[in-house]
C-alpha cells in the first residue's frame, strides 16, 4: 500500500454517517482550505447477505478478554484456553497479539498500579514492561514490526496521553524494554473517550480517538510514530460532546478501519448505542456494517483482512452480558461465536501462532 499520507491529508476533512441501517456517505476530498463538504446523500451501501469467509491459515487464533483473564481460541470460538487468572474485580486487559506470533502484551492493575505486561504464549508468564508509577497505562498495540508499542497513560482520568514503548529481543525472558517516551499529550474535555490507538500497516502512522477540545465530539485522529503530522480523520456529524468514533482497528493492507461508532444515535439519550463501521481510507467513504439491536463494540479485523470480529449485547440476559461475533468485512452474515456460563466477552485481538 502506498505511503498513507495523501489518503489521510483527505480524510481529515470530514467523515459524515447517516441513520439509515447500512450506510455510507462519500465527502469530496479535494477541496481548498480544509473546509469540511457537506455530505453526498446519493452514496449508499447496500445490505447483503455475504457469507462469513471461513480462515484462511490454520495458525490463526483469537485472544479475547473472558470474564477478567485473557483466554486464547481457536477463531470460530472453539478450544479456549485460559492464558491469565485474572478476575472481574482485577481485570488483565485491552490484550494485542504481537505479529511475532510469540506474545500477547495487555494491561492489568493485578499489582495496584495499572502497567502494560507482556505475557509469553510459551507457558513463561507475563512481564511487566512498564511501572505505572506515572500513570495508568493502558491499551498497547503494536508496531507491524513488533518492536515497539504505543499506549495511553491515564492521569487519574484528567488527561490521557499517549505513549511509546520500545521493546528489543533480548536474552533475558526474551524481551528488554526501554523507558516509555512522550508520543503526544492529551488535550480533551472528554479524556474517558480517549486513545484505543491502532498502527497503520506500514508502521508510518497512528490512529486513535480523541476530541482535541475542538468541540465536535469525538472523532479518529492521526499521528506519526515521532509525534509529528496530527490531523484529525473523522469529524461527526452533529457538533455534540456524546457523539464519538471509538476504538479503530486497521485491515492487514491498511485500507479500511473498522471502528465503533455512535454516529447514527439521534440525541445524547442514546448516545451508548454503538455500531461497527468501516471508514475506506482512500475513498474516504464510512459505511455501518451492524444494526445492532444491542451494543456493537471492540471491532477486530482478521489476520486475512476477510472478517471482522466485535462484542455485542445483543442477546443480554442481564448487565454485563456481552458476547463475541464475527461479521464479513464488508458487511452481511453475523454469527455469535461465545456462549458462555459467564458472558463478559471484551478486546478480541487477532493473530497468527508462529
Amino acid at each position: 500500500m502506498k505511503w498513507l499520507s495523501c489518503a489521510f491529508c483527505s480524510l481529515a476533512l470530514a467523515c459524515g454517517g447517516s441513520t439509515t441501517p447500512v450506510s455510507s456517505t462519500t465527502w469530496s476530498h479535494k477541496r481548498p482550505d480544509h473546509v469540511p463538504p457537506p455530505p453526498d446523500k446519493s452514496a449508499r451501501a447496500t445490505a447483503t447477505d455475504a457469507p462469513i469467509p471461513e480462515p484462511s491459515d490454520p495458525r490463526e487464533r483469537l485472544v479475547v478478554v473472558k470474564d477478567g483473564a485473557l483466554w486464547i481460541m481457536q477463531p470460530n470460538g472453539s478450544e479456549a484456553r485460559r492464558l491469565t487468572s485474572g478476575t472481574r474485580a482485577i481485570p488483565d486487559e485491552n490484550p494485542a497479539f504481537s505479529p511475532t506470533g510469540h506474545e500477547v502484551a495487555f494491561s492489568s492493575a493485578r499489582d495496584g498500579a495499572a502497567k502494560i505486561y507482556l505475557l509469553s504464549l510459551d507457558g513463561s508468564g507475563a512481564r511487566a514492561l512498564t511501572d505505572g508509577t506515572k500513570g495508568d497505562d493502558l491499551q498497547p498495540a503494536w508496531s507491524p514490526d513488533g518492536h515497539s508499542l504505543v499506549f495511553v497513560r491515564s492521569h487519574h482520568g484528567e488527561r490521557s496521553d499517549l505513549f511509546l514503548l520500545e521493546v528489543e529481543r533480548g536474552v533475558e525472558r526474551g524481551v528488554e524494554r526501554g523507558e516509555p517516551r512522550l508520543l503526544l499529550e492529551g488535550r480533551d474535555r472528554t479524556p474517558s473517550q480517549v486513545g484505543w490507538p491502532t498502527w497503520s500497516p506500514d508502521g508510518q502512522s497512528i490512529v486513535f480517538s480523541a476530541d482535541r477540545e475542538e468541540g465536535f465530539g469525538t472523532g479518529l485522529w492521526l499521528v506519526r510514530p515521532d509525534g509529528t503530522g496530527l490531523r484529525r480523520l473523522t469529524r461527526p456529524p452533529m457538533a455534540q460532546a456524546w457523539v464519538r468514533d471509538l476504538r479503530p482497528s486497521f485491515s492487514p493492507d491498511g485500507a479500511e478501519i473498522a471502528l465503533a461508532s455512535n454516529r447514527h444515535a439521534a440525541s445524547g439519550d442514546s448516545g451508548d448505542d454503538l455500531d461497527i463501521y468501516s471508514l475506506s481510507v482512500d475513498a474516504g467513504t464510512m459505511t455501518r456494517l451492524t444494526n445492532d439491536p444491542g451494543v456493537a463494540d471492540d471491532p477486530c479485523f482478521s489476520p486475512d483482512g476477510q472478517r471482522i470480529f466485535f462484542t455485542s449485547t445483543r442477546d443480554a440476559l442481564r448487565v454485563g452480558h456481552v458476547e463475541l461475533f464475527v461479521t464479513p468485512a464488508h458487511g452481511g452474515e453475523q454469527r455469535r461465536l461465545t456462549r458462555d456460563e459467564a458472558p463478559f466477552n471484551l478486546a478480541p485481538t487477532a493473530g497468527l501462532l508462529r
